[in-house]
């Protein structure tokens, strides 16, 4: 049990960045098997990130972290964390397509669980790190 408390924060993180995950991927299925004859891979990104970013966001500020800031501020800081990754997943889905023999679907799945360390590091470093008191 102590064990549990001491490492509270990283199951909780597991727990709400699986769901998280779970949600993006559904998202993006979703929105690819119904919009991809109509979009843009890069597109399809897009628009899944928009909808899960929220998602993830609350989650992870309500029941991971805590709120530590104003809660603009920490979605500023949140979204750079992940527009990056966020730019390199538009930018390796379609070539992946083109030059992987893997469909989309497998190809975000492992650009995800990439993510999932990168979002965890970035999250706990900067966007919900708390403010050191002024002195």
């Amino acid at each position: 049990m102590r064990l549990l408390r001491a490492h509270r924060q990283k199951v909780l993180y597991l727990v709400v960045g699986g769901w998280n995950t779970v949600f993006q991927y559904s998202c993006f299925s979703l929105l690819y098997y119904v919009l991809h004859r109509h979009l843009f891979s890069s597109a399809i990104v897009l628009l899944s990130y928009f909808i899960s970013s929220i998602n993830g966001f609350l989650g992870f500020r309500y029941i991971v972290f805590g709120p530590t800031g104003h809660p603009l501020l920490e979605y500023l800081k949140f979204q750079t964390v992940y527009v990056p990754l966020l730019v390199v997943n538009m930018a390796v889905l379609p070539l992946a397509l083109r030059y992987l023999d893997l469909n989309a679907y497998v190809i975000q799945a492992l650009f995800g669980g990439a993510a999932i360390v990168v979002g965890y590091l970035g999250n706990k470093y900067f966007t919900f790190r708390p403010v050191a008191p002024k002195a």
